[in-house]
């Protein structure tokens, strides 16, 4: 992208459209996005947030010719997503993306957190590219991104207790 704008082409126009139009709140009673919120213990309005980036990353994944890395909050909602299979891969990949878009997950070490940094950052700068500066509360910069401790991670909620840093909200 180097500064360049992005050509909206009728292609990437039509997939913006597609990808803008998919239900993640169908009526139901225990939909999507209320699954997010629940299972994340965010307000719906950060889950409803996270949807929205989500649809940009996935954008941003196909619409440019390298690896896009999600930031923390995108990739819970695109591994949740990937658990809804038949809305991911029939009506997500197969109708609104019209391709696939696999999640592969990091093998570890530094050279990995290396590449992964990267496509971060490129990441990143494509954001602003195509939407503009990307809201810091949902994509952090690198160096918070990939700071030394994951900040989300599944805990038993029976046994365990969290408690909400009020200052960190």
């Amino acid at each position: 992208m180097d500064g360049i704008p992005p050509v909206w082409t009728e292609a990437l126009r039509d997939l913006w459209r597609r990808i803008d139009a998919h239900d993640f709140a169908p009526p139901t009673p225990f939909n999507f996005t209320a699954r997010l919120a629940r299972d994340h213990g965010w307000p719906i309005g950060l889950a409803q947030a996270a949807i929205a980036e989500y649809r940009r990353f996935a954008f941003l994944c196909v619409a440019r010719p390298t690896p896009s890395t999600p930031s923390e909050e995108v990739d819970e909602v695109w591994h949740l997503h990937l658990a809804y299979t038949r809305d991911y891969w029939d009506r997500w990949c197969g109708q609104a993306l019209q391709t696939p878009l696999h999640h592969d997950p990091t093998p570890g070490g530094p050279a990995a957190t290396t590449t992964y940094r990267a496509q971060y950052a490129a990441t990143l700068a494509a954001y602003e590219t195509w939407f503009g500066p990307a809201p810091e509360a949902l994509w952090p910069a690198t160096h918070r991104r990939f700071a030394a401790r994951p900040r989300y991670r599944t805990i038993d909620a029976a046994r365990t207790l969290a408690i909400t840093l009020p200052w960190r909200r």
